[in-house]
């Protein structure tokens, strides 16, 4: 019985990870929209190094800190979620 609760356990920390992982995806995406900038660079880094190498690609592009606009971004975001 056990192991039935820690399998779904398990699924449940995997899905709450994959969706961690897809807002900040779409968030980076839209900041990287509103910087004209491409969205690929900061989606690769992402996916191999994390949200504050993701940050750093868009920071060298543009030449400035966007960690603000981020957390903007990700504001408007969940706003906009919470609307739906």
């Amino acid at each position: 019985m056990q192991d039935a609760f820690v399998g779904r356990g398990e699924g449940r920390w995997n899905w709450l990870i994959e969706m961690e992982f897809a807002e900040r995806a779409h968030v980076l995406k839209m900041l990287a929209r509103e910087l004209g900038q491409d969205t690929a660079p900061a989606i690769a880094e992402l996916a191999q190094h994390g949200l504050d190498a993701a940050l750093a690609v868009l920071a060298v592009a543009v030449g400035a800190s966007v960690s603000d606009a981020y957390l903007r971004q990700r504001a408007l975001w969940r706003a906009g979620q919470s609307l739906s």
